[in-house]
């Protein structure tokens, strides 16, 4: 890899103004694990061209993986001015709303992004997730069987269709989901499981 950084750096320093160059650059970067790196290159995309849709999102999603997560908003929240309708960026800001405890601005954009492309499973989960944490468990239930629609083997779904049906007073149902996420490999909560056991 360091080969390749290499060589792409030295194609990037030729080329000042390529954003191509700098883009397979900070990726190359990213992909090696030299992340204030791949931001500093990405920050320099955005100063030949601060409507880059690929360096804002690429950037949010570094800074969100580091814990800046205001400064990820930032980021997400330009990239979604250039393009409103990304379903990528529009998660992103779901998770990061999430992370600071924002559930209705969370639920609001993963709506958002699964009304642009619905067959997002791992979005019907982040907003089962959300929907548990704000004690709607029926329309969490909703989320987590449309996730399953899409990916019957989704280990975290079944977990949280566990919980939705639970919550409900669907002990049985309860039951069988989390028995079908145990067998998937999802590492379920003790505390909860011996709840629905019991």
């Amino acid at each position: 890899m360091d080969d390749i950084i290499a060589v792409l750096e030295k194609e990037a320093a030729e080329n000042p103004r390529s954003i191509f160059a700098h883009h397979r650059l900070a990726l190359a970067y990213f992909r090696a694990g030299r992340l204030q790196e791949a931001k500093e290159t990405l920050k320099k995309i955005l100063k030949l061209d601060p409507q880059n849709f690929e360096a804002l999102t690429n950037l949010g999603t570094i800074l969100a993986r580091e814990g800046e997560l205001e400064e990820a908003r930032k980021a997400f929240a330009l990239a979604l001015k250039i393009y409103p309708a990304s379903p990528e960026a529009l998660t992103n800001m779901g998770l990061i709303s999430f992370e600071l405890g924002d559930l209705e601005a969370a639920e609001d954009y993963y709506r958002r992004a699964l009304e642009v492309k619905p067959d997002l499973p791992a979005v019907w989960v982040n907003l089962s997730t959300v929907l548990i944490a704000r004690e709607d468990y029926p329309a969490a239930e909703e989320a987590c069987r449309r996730a399953l629609e899409y990916a019957p083997e989704f280990s975290m779904a079944y977990n949280n269709l566990a919980v939705a049906l639970y919550y409900q007073g669907r002990k049985e149902e309860a039951r069988q989901a989390l028995d079908r996420a145990k067998e998937l490999g999802y590492p379920v909560n003790p505390e909860f499981e011996k709840l629905v056991r019991t």
